[in-house]
């Protein structure tokens, strides 16, 4: 690799290894947990499943919302084929979710330092997304002040 990469690598934390599905090594931040792949695949099909279970439809009621077969939309939710980011976002429409709960579902170790740090953050998410937009402006004019306040102390 170029040093530029290796700089980056190193900086960054990364780790070398590996994806059965990638015959060369890849590179991941570690964080409280790293999982495979086909876990993180795994944890988002259980939420999708949860989430059509909650708005109390079956795979032959959404399948059709989605333009595909019930045995293809199955797939999904047994991990057997990987959702694109778009089938992600039309599927938060349809079951009404927000597409963060399947990413951070999937990995929460995303969020936080450790489990309880990546709750925290998790539960905020859900608070700000349930206030009506005066009040997210409100909150994110006292966080940018707080913000401020922080450099100025720290002197930067």
């Amino acid at each position: 690799m170029s040093g530029k990469l290796d700089n980056y690598i190193d900086e960054n934390g990364l780790v070398q290894t590996s994806d059965p599905e990638v015959e060369k090594p890849i590179y991941r931040r570690p964080g409280f947990e790293t999982p495979e792949f086909s876990e993180l695949d795994q944890r988002m099909a259980d939420e999708l499943r949860a989430a059509r279970d909650k708005a109390g439809l079956t795979h032959a009621d959404v399948a059709p919302l989605l333009g595909l077969h019930p045995i293809v939309y199955g797939r999904y939710e047994r991990s057997e084929t990987k959702m694109h980011v778009t089938r992600l976002i039309h599927l938060s429409e349809l079951l009404g979710f927000s597409p963060i709960d399947l990413i951070m579902a999937a990995a929460p170790y995303r969020w936080g330092k450790t489990p309880a740090e990546a709750e925290s953050r998790r539960k905020l998410i859900k608070v700000v997304e349930s206030l009506p937009a005066d009040a997210v402006e409100s909150m994110l004019t006292m966080i940018d002040a707080m913000a401020k306040l922080r450099s100025e102390k720290d002197g930067k």
